[in-house]
């Protein structure tokens, strides 16, 4: 378990009192709006409002080493088969999205 706290990025950005800011990714709480760039560590599990050319590499979850595409389009409703989010421990290989934190620390899927 200790392994897990390397998943844990040591900075995200968030959007706070209307502006993007640089925070501790720890501080991070279910409703915080945080923007996720190519290169990211995914802060915590989150619903994506916004993307562009989003893909994400979900090993660390799956074991499966294939990019996923993320999209807003036609959601499913198994919260793992979503095109739309996006979750703790993983990383954004390309693009770009934005999403509302649902899920930290030990409560993640991941957790």
């Amino acid at each position: 378990m200790a392994e897990f706290k390397n998943f844990i990025p040591p900075k995200a950005y968030s959007y706070r009192d209307g502006k993007r800011k640089e925070v501790n990714a720890i501080d991070l709480v279910p409703g915080d709006i945080v923007d996720i760039q190519t290169g990211d560590n995914i802060p915590a599990d989150v619903v994506l409002i916004k993307v562009n050319e989003m893909k994400v590499n979900n090993s660390s979850l799956t074991g499966e080493s294939e990019e996923l595409p993320r999209k807003l389009e036609n959601p499913d409703e198994n919260i793992f088969e979503s095109h739309n989010v996006a979750f703790f421990g993983t990383s954004c290989t390309s693009g770009s999205g934005v999403g509302i934190v649902f899920k930290t620390g030990d409560r993640t899927v991941i957790g």
